[in-house]
C-alpha cells in the first residue's frame, strides 16, 4: 500500500531525456532536458520531496541539470534497487513512501519495490505494466512534469504548490537574472 510520497526517484535516460545518447569526440555525453521537467523537479521539491536523478551512465550531463535543479544525484549506477535500500534507509524513508519514474528492463526491480511506480508513455510494455500511472508523453517530452502534477493531485496539494510557484511566494528559485549586450538594457 503506498504511503505519502517522500522521495521521487528519477531515471534519466528515456525519462528526463528521450533516450538519445549523444558522445562528442572525447566520449563526453551531452543531454537535451525538457524545460518543463525542470519546473516538475521544482514542484516536487516545493512539496517537500527528496528528489534523485539516478542512472546507470557515468553522466556529467546529468550532474550538472540535477544541481541546476536542486536535486540530488547518482550517477554511474549498476544495481539501482542496492543503491535505493541504501539511500532510502540512510534518509529513513520508506520503498513505500517512494515515487520511481521509468522507462525500460533496468528499472523494473525497483518500480516493484516503490509505493508509486510511474512509467514515462514510450516505455518498454514490461515497465508500463509494472506502473500505477503511465504519463499522457514520452520521456524528454516533459513526462517527469505529467508525473508530479499526478502525484501532487493525488496528495490534493497541487493548486496549492502550483500556485505558490506562480507566485513565486514559496522561496523558488528558477534562476538569476542576467542581462547582457545593448538590447538588454532597463
Amino acid at each position: 500500500m503506498p504511503g505519502k510520497v517522500r522521495a521521487l526517484i528519477l531515471d534519466v535516460d528515456g525519462v528526463l531525456t528521450d533516450g538519445g545518447i549523444i558522445l562528442d569526440d572525447q566520449g563526453r555525453d551531452a543531454k537535451r532536458f525538457h524545460a518543463r521537467d525542470g519546473v516538475g523537479v521544482k514542484l516536487a521539491l516545493a512539496a517537500g520531496w527528496r528528489v534523485l536523478f539516478l542512472t546507470a551512465r557515468a553522466s556529467a550531463s546529468a550532474r550538472q541539470r540535477a544541481s541546476e535543479m536542486g536535486a540530488e544525484w547518482a550517477i554511474g549506477v549498476g544495481r539501482k534497487d542496492r543503491f535505493l535500500d541504501r539511500w532510502l534507509e540512510e534518509g529513513g524513508i520508506g520503498w513505500a513512501e517512494t515515487a520511481y519514474v521509468g522507462d525500460d528492463l533496468p528499472d523494473l526491480r525497483c518500480l516493484r519495490k516503490v509505493g508509486w511506480p510511474i512509467a514515462v508513455a514510450d516505455a518498454c510494455r514490461e515497465v508500463r505494466e509494472a506502473a500505477r500511472y503511465v504519463t499522457a508523453v514520452p520521456g524528454g517530452a516533459g513526462a517527469v512534469r505529467d508525473a508530479v502534477e499526478w502525484l501532487l493531485d493525488r496528495a490534493g496539494i497541487r493548486d496549492g504548490i502550483v500556485e505558490a510557484f506562480a507566485n513565486r511566494d514559496a522561496g523558488f528559485s528558477v534562476g538569476r537574472e542576467e542581462a547582457g549586450g545593448p538590447e538588454a538594457k532597463p
